[in-house]
């Protein structure tokens, strides 16, 4: 039987602000760089052991971090100095339960003050449960940890294929092929324009009325690798308002081009009802959809590549306004392989991304599980053995 005592923060655990480190320092390095949010490159020296845990305190209040090796936290988190006695999973866990705005002590920019929580009355269990406790939820993490590793060596090997075939020119066939002006015999130079009948960014309403029914607006911060997407800041638009859109509504396979920003030319897809069925995107994304179908997986990987990648970056330098509008990005020239080619190429990625979003579903399946587990086990509703 488990036994739970009722503590203040303060002697659960010890919050310590994190270390100034100018971004430009944070650079080729061997330890990771913890901002509030997210990993912000690397650094040659390391401030703390790991595992370290991190909390928001400036701008992004409260969102937790576990990194499972040395690392340098930033002025914008928390992190723990001193687990006073407890399971250091179990207090990621936990942390995870506060809802950490309510102590938001900031005027313009919301910050946390760990004085604050010090004196917070909370319930925690013996060591024993705390253990068996961040076994159940460690295990939903090394499932997902284990999806996004297959995720991306799927998405390398495609990668790969595509570099091998359309890159180093060793497709299959290449030694019987003759070249014309620097193309394979048999292959045209096309504009993007040429090949897709759908290039086209979204909107959201000006006043977001809350209804029975919401959908996800994705942004351009959601352009990601393929398979990849977080709940954890969602914007959500009004189903009345997403039924009314008549451009910017997502399709399954359909190409999502960051258009303007500090990303612009990141590329992904969203196919297979991933991340949800109905979603759309904002005025900063494109969505882009080949007539062939066929040519959908090889234009998705084409503008994977770095050259069209920095080539996006620098046509949206051209502007007043930064970022790469339609009539740019209909410009761009790409190599079409022949049909039979394309038909190869597309046969084999497919297979590969199907996978890759059916490994990131159960993935989505996996946090939800989590999520509605980790309360229940918080609060002692769910008796561990």
């Amino acid at each position: 039987m488990s036994r739970w005592r009722e503590v203040r923060f303060g002697s659960f655990v010890f919050l310590k602000r994190g270390y100034d480190l100018p971004l430009s320092q944070a650079e080729d390095g061997e330890f990771p760089v913890v901002a509030s949010t997210d990993l912000r490159g690397t650094h040659t020296e390391y401030k703390v052991e790991g595992p370290v845990i991190t909390l928001g305190r400036s701008g992004s209040i409260g969102h937790v971090q576990l990194i499972n090796e040395n690392a340098w936290p930033l002025n914008t988190t928390l992190y723990v100095k001193d687990n006073k006695g407890n399971n250091i999973y179990f207090i990621y866990y936990f942390l995870k339960t506060i809802d950490f705005e309510r102590f938001n002590s900031g005027a313009g920019v919301p910050t946390l003050n760990r004085n604050h929580l010090n004196s917070l009355k909370i319930k925690i269990p013996d060591l024993e449960t705390q253990e068996k406790i961040a076994d159940v939820l460690s295990t939903y993490d090394e499932l997902i940890e284990n999806n996004n590793r297959r995720i991306e060596i799927l998405e390398k090997m495609a990668e790969e294929i595509y570099k091998e075939w359309f890159v180093r020119m060793r497709f299959p066939g290449h030694e019987n092929t003759k070249f014309e002006k620097g193309i394979p015999e048999g292959w045209e130079v096309r504009k993007v324009g040429e090949i897709i009948d759908k290039l086209e960014s979204g909107k959201r309403p000006k006043n977001i009325c809350e209804e029975e029914k919401m959908v996800v607006s994705l942004g351009a911060g959601d352009v990601k690798s393929l398979g990849e997407y977080s709940n954890s800041d969602e914007y959500l638009i009004p189903y009345s308002f997403f039924k009314g859109l008549n451009r910017g509504v997502v399709e399954s396979k359909d190409i999502a081009v960051y258009k303007d920003g500090a990303y612009t030319g990141k590329v992904t897809m969203f196919r297979d009802d991933f991340p949800y069925k109905e979603i759309a995107v904002n005025e900063h994304a494109f969505l882009v959809r080949c007539k062939d179908e066929k040519l959908q997986n090889y234009l998705l990987f084409t503008l994977k590549q770095k050259s069209y990648y920095e080539l996006i970056q620098a046509l949206s330098m051209t502007s007043a306004q930064p970022g790469i509008n339609q009539s740019k990005f209909k410009n761009i020239k790409i190599e079409i392989p022949n049909k039979e080619l394309i038909n190869k190429f597309h046969d084999i990625t497919e297979l590969h991304l199907r996978k890759i979003f059916n490994l990131a579903k159960q993935n989505k399946n996996l946090i939800k599980q989590q999520d509605l587990l980790l309360p229940r086990l918080m609060n002692g509703t769910i008796e561990v053995k």
